[in-house]
């Protein structure tokens, strides 16, 4: 039998894919990730029935005695003529041989990644396929017996969050986007000399010097929206910006929360107080998270304009 068609060329290929779809998911290239996600499941699921016997495998159609008999080991057909089954037949197969379990989110990872092979499918429905593909692939490991982390390597960590059902989405999904900013960021100097990512990392970003800055744009009904230097950012541990909005006000002072975190370097972003809250707990160095700002003649005029307005 071809060695392509092997139990460790099928595991190898799945591998493969699958840190692919997590590239494309971080970029994001959501109708991508979906293709290569599919490709990973269908690969690895093959790698799980040759390992058990090679014939299960073989595509049913016309020549299909010919495929049992040339996986078997016992006839000699021409690699060309070779087929063999598709994604959603071998989750058939193993589902009846109780490897994997009925997963409606799977089906439909698998759907759209034979709808991705002709056209763009629902990107909001692909960016959340990473749980299926997720899960799939540690049960399929599972029974071959090899460790998460010798299929995910540096995705490991990020493909555990993912699925880490005792944390809430917003957080899992924080989580995941720093192990894909870090990863695209390490990405930019593979082959490049230390001192090139050193001196990166030391560059000052835009408006970095100072501490604070009005937004060239309000936000809806004029809020005024300042900017500090947000400390390190979890992705790259450059330095990022934090976006802070009025939460309360005194007759003197206005008080800002932290509303957003942005870097230029990484391209690492969170925006919300969810998300704001999922970053504090990530593990992450400490960031500011409020301002006071006291309403003086320091300010400009702009500013002091509409605070009153808003008072008004």
């Amino acid at each position: 039998m071809n060695d392509s068609l092997s139990s460790e060329s099928f595991f190898h290929g799945a591998k493969k894919a699958a840190h692919k779809a997590m590239d494309d998911h971080g970029r994001p290239e959501h109708d991508e990730f979906a293709l290569h996600a599919g490709v990973a499941v269908e690969k690895l699921a093959k790698a799980v029935l040759v390992s058990k016997n090679p014939v299960y495998i073989a595509e049913i159609r016309n020549n299909s005695a010919d495929m049992v008999l040339y996986l078997g080991g016992h006839l000699q057909v021409d690699e060309e003529k070779v087929r063999t089954v598709g994604a959603m037949e071998a989750i058939k197969r193993l589902r009846k041989i109780n490897v994997l379990q009925p997963d409606p989110q799977l089906d439909l990872l698998i759907e759209m990644r034979n709808g991705a092979a002709h056209a763009a499918p629902d990107s909001t429905l692909a960016k959340g396929m990473i749980s299926p593909l997720a899960r799939t692939v540690a049960a399929l490991l599972g029974d071959l017996g090899k460790p998460l982390d010798a299929f995910w390597e540096r995705w490991t960590d990020a493909v555990k969050a993912a699925v880490n059902e005792q944390e809430d989405q917003v957080f899992r999904d924080v989580q995941l986007r720093i192990t894909q900013a870090r990863h695209a960021f390490e990405d930019r100097f593979v082959g490049l000399p230390a001192e090139v990512k050193e001196g990166a990392l030391k560059a000052p970003q835009p408006r970095n010097e100072e501490w604070f800055v009005r937004s060239t744009e309000y936000l809806k009904d004029g809020i005024v929206v300042l900017k500090t230097s947000g400390g390190e950012c979890p992705a790259c541990v450059s330095q990022g910006l934090l976006t802070f909005e009025p939460a309360s006000r005194t007759a003197t002072n206005t008080h800002y929360s932290a509303n957003g975190f942005g870097c230029y370097l990484c391209n690492f972003e969170a925006s919300g107080p969810d998300e704001m809250a999922a970053l504090r707990k990530a593990n992450t160095p400490p960031m500011m998270t409020t301002v006071s700002v006291s309403h003086g003649p320091t300010l400009p005029p702009e500013v002091l304009k509409a605070l009153v307005e808003e008072d008004a």
